[in-house]
């Protein structure tokens, strides 16, 4: 069974995911779709992340709130 979504997002990010799909997936019926699931499924996280080998590797004077608002300031 198969779930619709609608999402209202800017015309250049919706440009750059249709150029990054079709050049990722081809020019074919369902690149887009494919795209996106990948994309989705990423998100989510198929498996599970190890956390305790990801502890104090980034060496920053920052807090954890700043380096991921700068993160996300800068995917634009």
């Amino acid at each position: 069974m198969n779930e619709s979504i609608k999402i209202d997002i800017s015309k250049v990010l919706a440009s750059k995911f249709w150029d990054k799909a079709l050049t990722t997936y081809g020019y074919r019926k369902g690149a887009f779709r494919k795209a996106l699931e990948d994309l989705l499924k990423k998100y989510i996280g198929v498996g599970e992340v190890d956390w305790r080998s990801l502890r104090g590797s980034i060496k920053s004077d920052k807090s954890s709130l700043e380096l991921q608002h700068r993160t996300l300031v800068r995917t634009d």
